[in-house]
């Protein structure tokens, strides 16, 4: 699986953790700052857990509506683009890419996420295919016995 290495870069639990109790602290203080929340943000997009990544998808969403700088908001869409790329939701994370490409035209760390994400998308719909064709041959395999034992 070489559809790259952004999508497959994993945050360590310890690291995840780490990153929890910080923002928690943080949020127990009052309003965690922006860069704190980022910082949050990407160590939960990097978990192997579906709810982390979704937990960073708020967070970034929430950043990107309410931070005013640009080069923020820059980092905020392509993170973003990862996040939803990793929860396989590609048609929203290129929807994110593009917007991104389309401020930023010759970002190559956009241009290559995009092209990573198709490969990503390729990649899952080959394997998808490939589910649906083993099931579809286990069926008529059953099929098949079953009607043979009818005769």
């Amino acid at each position: 699986m070489d559809y790259g290495s952004i999508l497959e870069e994993r945050t360590s639990p310890a690291v995840l953790m780490t990153a929890r109790e910080q923002y928690m602290r943080q949020c127990a203080r009052g309003s965690p700052s922006a860069g704190s929340t980022f910082a949050f943000a990407h160590a939960m997009i990097g978990s192997r857990n579906k709810l982390d990544v979704k937990e960073g998808i708020v967070c970034l969403e929430k950043l990107l509506r309410d931070d005013e700088d640009r080069t923020s908001k820059r980092n905020y869409v392509y993170y973003l683009a990862v996040a939803h790329a990793r929860m396989k939701q590609y048609d929203v994370a290129l929807g994110y890419i593009d917007v991104l490409l389309e401020a930023e035209g010759d970002n190559q760390q956009a241009k290559t996420l995009k092209e990573n994400i198709k490969s990503a998308m390729t990649h899952d719909g080959l394997i998808g295919a490939a589910i649906v064709g083993g099931g579809a041959l286990a069926l008529a395999g059953l099929v098949a016995i079953f009607s043979m034992s009818r005769k």
